[in-house]
């Protein structure tokens, strides 16, 4: 009787916990955990249908800010037009007029007629995975509110329907209209979250027929790529830069190799650079080619405030996709600036950039210390290969050799040199950093290693020690419980090499750890370190250190400033656009051609922009895929000379981590670098520290880069001479003018 009763009382528990979660989709007790926050509040759904749509004029615009170039006006439903009084009052609006496209009908055309895309989700929905949706002006039944502000004006978006509420600031500053969307302007007042919101999504977008010569949109793919808006694109696909790539905490994201923040488009004798100057960290540039969605091209960013990845709720692999539940609470800001006539391109949207970033970078000129172009030299020291019992290490370059070869160099005619030694400390290359241990003794050990610092400076060379403080392995400094990177699932990313595992550092942990080992360094007497790594940001989701990309950036540019008071420089690679204005020179810049399907062509957008400001090279001189087209393009684009070399033969490295080094050995390369060297320095030495002003194609396989001197350098890629609008360059090759007119 009891056990029946009892078993009464089981099934009516159950059923009791069935409907519970068939009503309110969770079970009983507090919600799951997730590393976004704390679970969301309950809060009343809106009721669309109690909301009416609203609807404005189109030419209910008013002017809210002037000065002598630019002219700002807003509607009543959130638009903008800039007008540009230099390019003849040309008008870049946020509104493209929708009536040339009689076909765009439903989602697409109130898309186009909306002054923003704000993508969300239903935080009720988290335990079981959400779906994210897309709204705009109409189809959220928005109201607008245009508020004067000095300078500009302030415009709040209800969406009414979803009980989603943000604000966006405009402001006409001396030379570029500035774009902002405060946190603090951004309320939830349901279950719907904000997951991201696209600012004047159609701001400048043109159709094919607007384009009457020339026009494409600048995006931040390499050192700068382009989507050509006027011929017709085989492949109907858009473009979306990541900027910065992916975050590493987040698994499965998608990324791309974009290094600097801005974006832009040209039309004709008009164009526009736009640079996200807050959210970067969180923010992807979509361009979207005519004939996919619309009939416009355009270009847009998106930020980006919960990240979508997937939960994983078992070892088995098990989980669903769902959205982070704390908004990133980060202010968002673009400003815009515009060029007319010859300005009006990649080279003047750069020449933008390069202001941009000596007002806040507070990056100058290059002041050279010699007429003669530094030579960026990586020796590579050695490294491990797995023995019998344990690793074996495989010396490719000693520091006595290192001394030969600089002397080998010198004699040549070269210098001066910027050595930057990789696989110096114990155990070569990828050996236990960032725990500073002695110089490999196989290599000659810390005494070696000074010497060869010594015979260096009495050569007039600099020695940069090369160091990763990106990752670790289990070392007294580094406790992985403690110090390792956390992605969203609470999972400590590493890799495997040579039996142990290899974390990635939290970029707080980097810092840590080289404000612990400066000294070391310090007590060498080299000239500074050069720094792989820093080139990629990741957040970190440990409980007790949570960190976003922009800590980490900050962490990185704190680091790069203390190595420079200790030791007196830093270099870094790749050039990534948070690092410029901290950084004494950048290896190994991107300078190659554009593989995507969409920005079929490369442009020099961030060379133009940082030319005389930092000194940076391309790729490795000895190590060139395509070998004459890579040394003309590093010339054509006013990069340093750079080479990789070992005294040794580098098959001995075949089974270590230097096995990408296909032929470095110094006898077999030193007349190549010789040779190259001269005509190198002889065509950029003299504007080494000279910006920039044009980049152009004469022909086709024939660029000209023109200097604020009046230099122009000349490459023709072609496998025949040129001749033709005075100069002439003979086939593979490149000439020098002064005074080029035209």
């Amino acid at each position: 009787m009891v056990r029946r009763a009892a078993t009464g009382l089981l099934i009516a528990a159950v059923l009791v916990v069935a409907i519970y979660i068939v009503v309110f989709g969770v079970p009983f007790g507090p919600a799951a955990p997730d590393s976004g926050g704390e679970p969301a509040t309950a809060a009343t759904a809106a009721n669309p249908a109690s909301f009416a749509r609203m609807e404005y004029e189109p030419a209910s615009y008013r002017k809210v800010a002037e000065n002598s170039k630019l002219e700002l006006h807003v509607n009543d439903a959130g638009h903008i037009r800039v007008f540009d009084k230099p390019g003849g009052r040309f008008v870049w609006q946020s509104d493209p007029d929708t009536s040339k496209e009689p076909d765009l009908r439903g989602i697409w055309k109130s898309n186009a007629d909306s002054p923003f895309l704000l993508d969300y989700a239903d935080s009720s929905k988290q335990t079981t995975g959400v779906l994210i949706q897309t709204a705009n002006l109409s189809d959220a039944k928005t109201k607008t509110t245009v508020e004067p502000a000095a300078g500009g004006a302030n415009i709040t978006f209800d969406l009414q329907t979803l009980g989603i509420e943000f604000k966006t600031e405009i402001r006409l500053k001396d030379d570029y209209v500035e774009v902002t969307i405060p946190d603090s302007g951004i309320v939830e007042k349901t279950a719907k979250q904000v997951v991201s919101i696209w600012p004047f999504p159609f701001f400048g977008a043109a159709q094919k027929g607007d384009i009457e010569q020339d026009g494409y949109m600048l995006v931040p793919l390499e050192m700068g790529a382009i989507v050509p808006m006027k011929e017709e694109h085989q492949l109907l696909s858009r473009v979306s830069a990541k900027l910065y790539g992916s975050d590493r905490a987040i698994p499965g994201q998608p990324g791309s190799n974009s290094i600097f923040p801005a974006f832009g488009m040209k039309r004709d004798s008009h164009s526009f650079v736009a640079i996200v100057e807050e959210g970067e960290y969180t923010s992807t540039v979509h361009a979207t080619p005519a004939g996919l969605y619309t009939s416009y091209h355009w270009i847009a960013p998106q930020f980006v405030y919960r990240n979508e990845y997937f939960r994983q709720t078992s070892k088995l692999g098990a989980g669903y996709k769902t959205v982070e539940k704390t908004r990133t609470a980060d202010n968002r800001r673009i400003r815009y600036y515009f060029q007319s006539g010859d300005q009006a391109d990649y080279a003047g949207m750069a020449a933008d950039y390069r202001s941009y970033l000596m007002e806040t970078e507070g990056m100058n000129r290059i002041k050279p210390v010699s007429e003669a172009l530094p030579l960026l030299l990586t020796l590579y020291g050695g490294a491990e290969e797995k023995g019998l019992f344990s690793p074996r290490f495989v010396p490719a370059t000693t520091f006595s050799q290192g001394g030969d070869i600089l002397q080998g160099l010198h004699r040549a005619g070269i210098g001066p040199i910027h050595v930057l030694y990789a696989g110096w400390s114990a155990g070569g290359d990828r050996s236990v950093l960032p725990e500073v241990s002695p110089a490999e003794k196989e290599l000659g050990g810390n005494q070696g290693l000074t010497a060869f610092i010594r015979e260096a400076q009495r050569l007039g060379d600099r020695v940069y020690l090369q160091a990763d403080y990106t990752r670790s392995r289990q070392n007294d400094s580094f406790v992985v419980s403690r110090d390792a990177m956390k992605d969203i699932n609470n999972k400590a990313p590493f890799s495997k090499w040579l039996g142990e595992n290899e974390y990635v550092n939290p970029a707080a942990v980097a810092l840590r750890l080289f404000g612990e080992q400066v000294g070391k360094y310090e007590a060498l007497g080299i000239d500074g370190l050069s720094f792989t790594g820093l080139e990629s940001v990741y957040s970190d989701y440990r409980a007790s250190h949570r960190a976003s990309r922009a800590d980490a950036a900050a962490d990185y540019r704190k680091l790069l400033a203390l190595a420079k008071e200790r030791l007196g420089s830093a270099g870094t690679s790749e050039g990534s656009g948070y690092l410029l204005g901290h950084t004494d020179f950048i290896q190994r810049l991107p300078l190659g051609a554009s593989y995507d399907l969409v920005a079929t062509k490369s442009v020099p957008f961030l060379p133009v922009a940082i030319h005389g400001l930092v000194d940076y090279s391309g790729g490795w001189g000895n190590m060139r895929e395509t070998g004459t087209s890579e040394r003309l393009r590093s010339i054509e684009f006013g990069a340093l000379p750079q080479y990789l070399l070992t005294y040794e033969d580098p098959v001995t490295l075949r089974k270590t981590s230097g096995e990408f080094i296909l032929s470095s050995k110094y006898d077999e390369w030193k007349e190549t670098i010789a040779t190259e060297y001269k005509r190198w320095n002889e065509a950029l030495g003299p504007v080494r520290s000279v910006f920039i002003t044009d980049h152009r194609e004469l022909a086709p396989g024939v660029f000209e880069t023109r200097y604020e001197n009046g230099t122009s350098i000349v490459v023709n890629y072609n496998d025949t001479p040129y001749a033709g609008k005075g100069v002439s360059v003979p086939a593979q090759n490149f000439a020098v003018y002064s005074g080029l007119g035209g």
